[in-house]
């Protein structure tokens, strides 16, 4: 079978990490309150992340209980400044607004939602207000609206409070996506809480499958880790409905030729980085050889 191949030529990308601990961090707002499903807990609380066009603005999707309490902390410990309502009872309107404070003392009023669902969370730290709506995206209820890679494949290694952070997806809030990173070889696995994955106890991890090095295995025990063999830029998508991780080299420029790739054993993705098991003709995908070379072709 003839196929037009798209060889890739990768990319280079420079992603700025911190050497800063998470506790000042400016990227990110911890979300704690017994309306969140690990309550008060700041071992287990997921954080907001600010959005790329703008580092005062913070964003992301999470399951709230109707009729109780939750704000928002600038590190993940108590007793420093927080995001608190700005009145008594506080509740989103019509509008999903809520007048905020910045402060590290009474009064501590607190936020409630009026019915139990997934709620997209908006944090104008400028403005000081939050935008609180319900998510289009009920199916299933969300727990995290952040997760981490952490690893040698960054210049921080296993620093978990300089985890990379993977962007949450606001349609599909169960799939985080980080697209053009640069990953040096070595090894990774995936913090969901910052503070709770400092102590290394598994139940905060998410490790490679030991049988399906696509799937994702919460506080399992071993320590399976991902391998990235050779260093450069990829995209890495995690998918927390389906337990799959899809991480596929990245490519920009493009060449084409022909190549014939019959009784050559490889692995497919869509563009997107969804393994494809049997591409369909004429669909665009990426192909992964047995080497780790990547390119795209058209069936």
């Amino acid at each position: 079978m003839k196929l037009f191949t798209k060889l890739a030529i990768a990319a280079v990308c420079a992603v700025s990490f911190s050497s800063v601990s998470a506790q000042d961090r400016a990227d990110l707002l911890w979300v704690i309150g017994d309306a969140t499903p690990y309550g008060w807990s700041c071992d287990d609380a997921t954080a907001l992340e600010a959005t790329a066009d703008n580092a005062k603005i913070f964003t992301g999707t999470m399951y709230l209980e109707a009729d109780k309490d939750f704000k928002f902390l600038t590190k993940y410990d108590f007793g420093n400044m927080e995001y608190r309502a700005a009145s008594e009872n506080a509740t989103p309107g019509t509008d999903g607004k809520v007048a905020l404070v910045l402060s590290d003392s009474d009064p501590d009023n607190k936020i409630h939602v009026t019915e139990s669902a997934n709620y997209l969370i908006t944090i104008d730290t400028e403005a000081l207000e939050a935008t609180i709506v319900k998510s289009e995206y009920q199916a299933t209820q969300i727990r995290y609206a952040s997760l981490f890679i952490v690893g040698s494949v960054l210049p921080t290694g296993y620093a978990v409070d300089n985890g990379l952070a993977l962007p949450q997806s606001v349609e599909k809030p169960y799939e985080f996506y980080a697209e053009n990173i640069s990953l040096l070889e070595g090894d990774f696995k995936i913090a969901t809480a910052l503070k709770g994955s400092g102590t290394w106890d598994a139940k905060y991890w998410y490790f490679r499958d030991p049988d399906d090095a696509s799937k994702i295995v919460l506080g399992a025990e071993g320590d399976n880790q991902w391998h990235i063999e050779a260093a450069g830029s990829y995209n890495v998508k995690v998918n927390l409905v389906d337990n799959t991780i899809a991480i596929v080299p990245f490519t920009d420029a493009i060449e084409e030729i022909e190549t014939d790739t019959e009784n050559t054993p490889a692995a497919y993705y869509s563009v997107d980085g969804r393994r494809v098991i049997n591409p369909a003709a004429g669909s665009l995908v990426i192909r992964v050889a047995a080497d780790g070379t990547a390119t795209k072709i058209r069936f």
